[in-house]
């Protein structure tokens, strides 16, 4: 676990945690690359980052002693990080995070791609989820964008355009998990609606 803003606060601090994750990923994928030459297994991490209030101070007792952070926005930066698993992106943000730098000006040369709304195990509250890069491939240039107009149609409970946008992002990059996974949610929601009181959040029943 990794924290900013304490002891010492910064106006970039939301960015730094974004690029500290993103500089993470390169040296994972540099290292793997090593590794297959070698002929050695790969790895493969996690990243989740959360924007928001904690408890930080030295914790523990007399026989160990940590500075540290506490608090539900830790908790959910836990969550989040195993929700890569779930959604097949090595890293995730939270809807606090992505809303601070957009607030900071902090977004330029960042790519973001909204995920979906979920509530972790333990909460009712939804919180929308991106995934980001520094760069994408040509085609993500033209998928990323379709994806995130089939996001909002979706949220406008407009099932069937919303298919077809996750349809045509599906089409740029065969294959994409979330793509995939958007369309094929938005095509039984085109036959069968949710109530009328549906929010778009999906309750995550594990850690």
């Amino acid at each position: 676990m990794a924290f900013w803003g304490a002891p010492e606060k910064h106006d970039d601090d939301a960015l730094q945690s974004v690029l500290s994750g993103l500089e993470m990923l390169d040296s994972v994928a540099k290292f793997n690359e090593n590794q297959r030459k070698l002929g050695k297994c790969e790895f493969k991490i996690g990243i989740g980052l959360n924007y928001g209030e904690v408890t930080v101070g030295n914790i523990g007792s007399e026989r160990k002693m940590d500075y540290t952070v506490i608090g539900d926005s830790v908790n959910l930066a836990s969550r989040m990080e195993g929700l890569t698993k779930t959604y097949h992106s090595e890293i995730l943000i939270s809807e606090s995070l992505f809303d601070e730098l957009r607030k900071t000006s902090s977004t330029t040369g960042l790519y973001f791609r909204l995920l979906d709304t979920v509530a972790v195990k333990g909460k009712t509250k939804g919180v929308r989820i991106f995934t980001l890069k520094k760069s994408l491939s040509a085609a993500e240039q033209k998928a990323w964008p379709i994806h995130n107009q089939g996001m909002k149609l979706y949220y406008n409970r407009s099932f069937r355009e919303a298919a077809e946008k996750f349809k045509e992002a599906l089409g740029i990059l065969p294959g994409d998990f979330n793509a995939e996974n958007m369309f094929n949610r938005c095509t039984d929601y085109a036959s069968n609606p949710p109530p009328e009181n549906w929010n778009g959040v999906e309750v995550m029943k594990t850690k």
